[in-house]
């Protein structure tokens, strides 16, 4: 008896509830259409196919397969406009649900498959870009905080809790910065230059002074910075160009982009072409204070960065950094002393090292 006063209790409960709450509708699977419009053309595509199957159709029904016809390509452009209009709205998954229920429905269409194929690849290529944004705000982020982090260092001193601070800091920017180049090689590979040159930036700052002993991964940010910009200042060259009084303009970008790429050596070649053709323009000053400020912190972590290595003993890779510094500012005093110091010794080192066999 309890058991038939519970199977009405339920039957009355449920024809309380609200008719949507059981079960998903068409309504909510495809979105923006009637709430009919999937199942009729599910059952116009059954019935097409089936008038389709018959081996010889009289004219009523050769009437009614066009019209059928007529009526699912209609359904077609009505899901790709719907899947559209949602993408324009950045409800991306609202959009996908529309094109994959359509789909299901009318599994041959070549319009619909097109579509959701083109849909795909335009959404991997977003999430790429939103991926890279969020690498690039990180970046970003870990650049704000290396001031807090020296601050630290000066307020506590060099004692262990500090240092593994730092290195796990340190850590974290090298796994972004090296993030940030595999993001900026697909943004360069898919020709998103202007995202490619954000990454690079601020890969390129997260590494700070250990591309000056990593010739190879400095030479690799560069040339990928290098054919960013240069894809970027295409357009404008060429309006440069075409007019022969604005012919400064041409190496006021380049000097410019080879600044914003650290490649000082393009950069000081456009900044003497600047002086030669244009000594009045007034972006001149501005750009030789530009060059000289990046050149001197260049050097200095040169220097900086070879003495340690001098004082470890590895003088001939300190020699090598004061070299790579040397070409960037041949005429540095500091560093010319230190170079002559350190060949000095490495000639002692190595006389020392050949006179046993001299004795013998």
């Amino acid at each position: 008896m309890s058991r038939h006063r519970l199977a009405l209790l339920w039957v009355l409960l449920v024809s309380l509830l609200p008719a949507c709450s059981l079960m998903p509708t068409q309504q909510q699977a495809l979105e923006g259409f009637p709430s009919d419009a999937v199942e009729n053309a599910r059952q116009q595509s059954e019935q097409l196919e089936h008038l389709q199957t018959l081996g010889g159709a009289t004219t009523a029904q050769q009437q009614q397969i066009r019209q059928l016809q007529n009526s699912l390509r209609q359904f077609e452009r009505n899901a790709i406009h719907t899947a559209s209009r949602l993408e324009k709205q950045d409800d991306w998954h609202g959009a996908e649900r529309v094109l994959q229920v359509a789909t299901d429905v009318l599994p041959g269409s070549r319009a619909l498959n097109t579509a959701r194929q083109q849909f795909s690849e335009r959404r991997q290529l977003r999430e790429e870009r939103v991926r890279m944004e969020l690498a690039i705000q990180r970046g970003e982020q870990l650049l704000n905080e290396a001031e807090a982090y020296q601050r630290l260092q000066q307020l506590k001193g060099p004692d262990m809790l500090t240092w593994l601070e730092l290195k796990n800091f340190h850590r974290k920017c090298r796994g972004t910065a090296q993030a940030l180049e595999d993001h900026a090689r697909r943004a360069l590979q898919r020709e998103d230059y202007a995202l490619a040159t954000r990454g690079l930036k601020v890969a390129r700052q997260l590494y700070g002074n250990d591309l000056l002993h990593e010739a190879d991964q400095r030479e690799k940010i560069d040339q990928q910075l290098a054919l960013a910009n240069r894809h970027l200042g295409q357009p404008k060259r060429q309006v440069a160009s075409s007019s022969p009084k604005k012919d400064h303009r041409v190496p006021v970008q380049e000097l410019q982009q080879a600044l914003d790429a650290g490649d000082l050596l393009s950069a000081r070649q456009h900044l003497n072409q600047l002086q030669q053709k244009s000594p009045q323009d007034p972006q001149l000053l501005p750009l030789q204070s530009q060059f000289r400020t990046q050149l001197n912190a260049r050097v200095e972590a040169a220097i900086k960065r070879g003495n340690d290595l001098y004082s470890e003993g590895k003088i001939e890779r300190a020699v090598e950094i004061w070299r790579e510094a040397k070409v960037l500012d041949p005429d540095n005093s500091e560093l010319l002393t230190n170079i002559a110091r350190a060949e000095k010794v490495l000639e002692n080192l190595k006389a020392l090292s050949a006179s046993p066999e001299g004795d013998r």
